[in-house]
């Protein structure tokens, strides 16, 4: 496995909190308002909002690993990337586009919906 790149330290960041179900290490990673959807509910939250309703689902969904199957750039340069997640009562397909601020990337879009197992 190549080494990676120092701008993939956002997704990694990311990937490490949804494995461990930390919503508070995830939550810090986000945007001030965040495009949420978890399962059937989506909307924009805050980012205290987000980090309750994550904490919700990963404790109603205990992750056991996170695998990301594909990656690429928007054509407005934000990056996203596609995975499985898998828990203890399912797979979720999982979605995030990383935007870039300031400080580097922070987590715009997020979406866990439940997944067809096709895979």
């Amino acid at each position: 496995i190549a080494p990676a790149l120092a701008q993939d330290t956002e997704k990694d960041r990311v990937v490490e909190a949804m494995k461990s179900g930390d919503a508070k290490e995830l939550a810090a990673l986000f945007i001030a308002n965040i495009d949420l959807t978890v399962k059937e509910s989506s909307d924009v939250y805050s980012k205290a909002q987000a980090e309750q309703i994550l904490r919700k689902f990963f404790n109603e969904n205990p992750p056991v690993d996170l695998v990301i199957e594909h990656s690429g750039v928007s054509k407005s340069g934000d990056k996203y990337f596609i995975g499985i997640l898998r828990t203890r009562s399912g797979y979720f397909r999982t979605t995030f586009f990383l935007k870039k601020g300031e400080t580097g990337f922070l987590v715009k879009q997020l979406r866990i919906e439940s997944s067809k197992n096709d895979f």
